[in-house]
């Protein structure tokens, strides 16, 4: 399968230099609709966006010369760059946050003290291989909100614009830290040991990092007895549109010999918001495109599980004793 699917996303990976007009008032205390938990829980993530850019862009960039498919490498430099512009982009968001008294820059500074301690003691093959079991979180994070653009209801239009345009760009590049790993490091047992090694590296290092900085950020903020902000956040994240739930669908088959992250095709949902980028120019009108097409597609799944389950009591009723 993985051999299948290597492929398929190169020609995806397109580098868009958008600079984002965001502010003080698009960019709120509370910016996930107004959600002291939710915002928190993302604010704990994307604090580390920035320099974890930086970090994952270097080590693609110190395995190029040992990658000698000419796709690999291409969409590799592609993602370099998509990186770059992540990285500034959410350098502004960040400020923000600390602007409001949120202090993003404090967890920040403790993603790049670990960073620095990985790179001075960790080979470049093994940074290769973390990096693309974070990219592989990451995506799956950005394919369950793609699907459900919904969750941002009530976050101001400016800000949704520049997430969704990250959430389709780490899906468009979303096998690439992936394969240049495995092409770097040489593959076979070797590779997957150091593949299965770093998921489990990334795991032990992401889980407290991820619940350190959101109770970190809630206490100062003076929202950890917000208990009603604290179950909308765990209906979100387990329930609907269940954030964490779709990762840990993806966490174990990453483990599998033959994975490969393009295993979950998801371009559908990505070039219905490039096909309204590119004839616009406009990320607004892009999300707007996708979050009709997504409600479309959810509407309708909807129907068809009411209409199934409506025939299956049927069937029940009549079937005979």
């Amino acid at each position: 399968m993985a051999l299948a699917n290597r492929k398929i996303g190169y020609d995806e990976v397109v580098t868009r230099d958008i600079h984002f007009e965001m502010t003080e008032q698009t960019v709120a205390r509370h910016w996930f609709n107004g959600d002291p938990w939710t915002t928190h829980w993302m604010n704990g993530i994307l604090a580390a966006v920035p320099d974890g850019e930086r970090w994952v862009m270097n080590s693609a960039r110190r395995q190029l010369d040992k990658l000698d498919d000419p796709g690999v490498k291409k969409a590799a430099i592609e993602f370099i760059r998509q990186e770059r512009i992540h990285a500034r982009e959410h350098d502004v968001m960040n400020a923000i946050a600390t602007k409001h008294g949120v202090p993003i820059d404090k967890v920040e500074g403790i993603f790049k003290k670990i960073r620095v301690q990985m790179q001075k003691r960790l080979s470049d093959d093994m940074q290769s291989s973390i990096a693309a079991a974070f990219e592989h979180m990451t995506a799956t994070i950005a394919s369950v909100l793609l699907e459900h653009p919904e969750v941002f209801e009530e976050t101001s239009p400016e800000l949704k614009a520049m997430l969704y345009w990250h959430f389709v760009e780490e899906t468009e590049h979303k096998s690439v830290s992936f394969d240049v790993f495995v092409d770097s490091s040489g593959g076979g047992l070797r590779g997957y040991l150091l593949r299965t090694g770093g998921m489990a590296a990334a795991t032990v290092l992401g889980i407290p990092l991820m619940l350190g900085n959101h109770f970190y950020l809630l206490y100062a903020d003076g929202q950890l007895t917000n208990w009603r902000s604290a179950a909308r956040m765990s209906k979100t994240l387990f329930v609907s549109p269940g954030i964490l739930t779709g990762v840990l669908k993806t966490y174990l088959p990453y483990y599998s010999p033959t994975f490969h992250p393009w295993d979950d095709d998801n371009r559908e949902i990505i070039r219905v918001w490039k096909r309204e980028y590119d004839r616009t120019g406009d990320t607004a009108k892009a999300f707007e495109a996708l979050r009709k097409h997504a409600a479309s597609k959810n509407s309708h799944g909807a129907k068809y599980s009411a209409k199934k389950s409506r025939s299956g009591s049927r069937a029940e009723v009549s079937a005979p004793v």
